[in-house]
């Protein structure tokens, strides 16, 4: 058998037994429990189980990010992935300060957290939702980009027809209830993603000859530690501490997940269990971009490529479990990202701008928006293929545009302090702030000229309208 048959059929079969995996647990489970279709949908009934939470976040979190733009960075930066990957656990362990609050409130979006705090408010919460999908579709412009560069290595296939081919298959763990069977089926990927990846990361290694040798034949100054965390440079670790750590705060789908938890007490748990897992993802990254690297130093600027030559170095057998590593890392969080941007479509602005909408309707909708959004993310992802700097720009406007309406609001949610106008310029101020020092192209980075502003407009704002206030009850 040849290297595109095993692939093929390898693929084929993860899908095939997992999508059915997925059906009958799903069809067992609506046997037991009579639930809502649209809270299905939204928040998976807020019944899922700890393990079930732990691997969806999971498998969410991690994709093609790890397995092409961060093992191209350990690749050329050696232990600077780490950095990378602290900063995007982070969001998980300050979520654990307020997962409490969020579970209780039964919120399912974040423009639904927002306006908790403005009241009822068409504006904020169309805004909010618009702002919210930023980050979910810049992480599947960036799969399907990823997916498309390694099965092509793998198969010989055009990179378009791959994606394409991807986009379609994701609608099948989409489709039947939202993040019920997106959340069952990440599970079941993050258990494939960690036997396929110990076995892709050990035989690596064996090629190597072994860490020991790895590192005598990288450049040391990518891994010495604890200078080499910061071997990207200057400006690009800020970069990364200034969007990855608020853009994860402003991920949505890490907030459907808490809402799904099931048990409010395991809630915590779930997230600092999710922040170790992932930790561990990264260690695999550096240690197959440095082997990758310690084998042939030679790939230079090309390094995102590190990943594709090594599927040409490894036998039939073991590139056929790499392909099932691909696609259950990159396929969770496809399905994943187009579950959430269609709850914010139809919840957050379809449904605000409709409220008599009966729940057939709505159903019927969200599996209708679910086409749009993942057609319009393939003619995305084919334009703009770079996998990071995609990820990271989604982050950057997400960050500048909801970071402070979320958690400054929080912080005085007990003052009676921040108004509906203050939530408004936070995200309008923070968005703009940010585009136009992309248009400047400033040294200092640009998400940073987004929050700042963002935070200081909703004070102002808020101190106006209390002046404004006392001024009226004073004239009265």
């Amino acid at each position: 058998m040849n290297q595109s048959m095993a692939v093929l059929l390898a693929t084929t079969l993860i899908l095939v037994a997992t999508f059915f995996a997925t059906s009958f647990i799903n069809n067992r489970q609506k046997k037991k429990v009579v639930g809502n279709a649209s809270e299905d949908w939204d928040v998976g009934g807020r019944s899922l189980p700890l393990y079930v939470v732990i691997g969806t976040q999971f498998a969410t979190a991690m994709g093609g990010g790890i397995l092409v733009g961060q093992v191209g960075n350990g690749y050329q930066n050696g232990y600077s992935v780490f950095l990378y990957g602290i900063l995007c656990q982070l969001a998980f362990i300050i979520l654990m300060f307020i997962a409490d609050w969020l579970r209780d409130n039964n919120f399912a979006t974040i423009p639904e957290i927002l306006q908790h705090f403005s009241g009822p408010n068409k504006t904020v919460k169309i805004l909010a939702g618009i702002l919210t999908i930023i980050v979910p579709f810049g992480w599947i412009c960036g799969q399907l980009s990823a997916f498309g560069k390694l099965y092509s290595t793998l198969t010989g296939f055009s990179p378009t027809i791959l994606t394409i081919t991807l986009a379609v298959a994701s609608l099948f763990f989409v489709m039947p209830s939202g993040l019920k069977t997106v959340a069952w089926t990440d599970f079941i990927f993050g258990i494939l993603m960690v036997i396929f990846a110990s076995a892709v990361c050990f035989h690596t290694l064996s090629l190597a000859g072994g860490m020991e040798n790895v590192l005598a034949n990288v450049p040391p100054e990518i891994v010495q530690f604890p200078s080499s965390i910061f071997s990207v440079g200057l400006y690009t670790s800020v970069l990364w501490v200034f969007s990855l750590v608020p853009g994860g705060l402003t991920n949505q789908m890490y907030y459907q997940r808490i809402f799904a938890c099931k048990e409010l007490k395991e809630v915590k748990k779930s997230l600092w269990i999710t922040a170790l897992v992932c930790i561990i993802a990264y260690f695999w990254a550096v240690t197959v971009g440095l082997s990758v690297r310690s084998i042939n130093p030679g790939l230079g600027a090309d390094r995102e490529m590190a990943t594709g030559w090594l599927l040409t170095q490894l036998p039939t057998w073991l590139v056929a479990i790499f392909s099932g590593l691909i696609i259950a890392a990159i396929l969770s969080t496809v399905s994943s990202g187009v579950q959430s941007i269609v709850v914010n479509l139809n919840r957050d602005i379809y449904r605000t701008l409709h409220p008599d909408c009966d729940s057939s309707k709505v159903l019927k909708i969200s599996k209708f928006l679910s086409v749009i959004v993942i057609a319009t993310a393939v003619v995305l992802s084919l334009a703009f293929p770079s996998v990071i700097k995609m990820i990271v720009t989604s982050y950057s406007f997400s960050a500048a545009g909801l970071l402070c309406p979320i958690f400054v609001s929080y912080a005085f949610r007990n003052k009676n302090f921040i108004t509906k106008n203050a939530i408004l310029a936070g995200m309008i101020v923070g968005i703009i702030a940010c585009m136009v020092s992309m248009l400047f192209n400033t040294s200092i980075p640009y998400v940073i000229w987004g929050i700042i502003p963002s935070g200081i407009s909703m004070v102002v704002v808020s101190k106006i309208e209390q002046k404004e206030d006392e001024i009226n009850r004073i004239a009265k």
